[in-house]
């Protein structure tokens, strides 16, 4: 089973390895950061972070719930979710 720490372990290393996110941002993630406002991506940084969630975590994560996903924490408890219903 995949704990949350280490699902958010791996959600950072795609953040810095795909939106080039700097190690202090990186480091500086919470629950509450928000995507479009506190890290400025745009939807095609979003397509690629989940394009890479999906290869790493081998899960689908829908279109509508992608444009619903607006925190860091979202994602990592979305993951989670989806991780220990399988």
């Amino acid at each position: 089973m995949t704990t949350k720490d280490e699902i958010t372990a791996a959600v950072k290393t795609i953040f810095r390895d795909t939106v080039k996110l700097e190690p202090e941002k990186i480091d500086a993630l919470t629950t509450g950061t928000h995507l479009r406002d506190d890290l400025e991506l745009d939807s095609l940084d979003m397509i690629e972070v989940v394009y890479e969630l999906e290869e790493k975590f081998d899960v689908q994560i829908p279109e509508e719930r992608v444009k619903e996903i607006q925190t860091f924490g979202e994602i990592i408890d979305g993951l989670h979710e989806a991780l220990t219903a399988s």
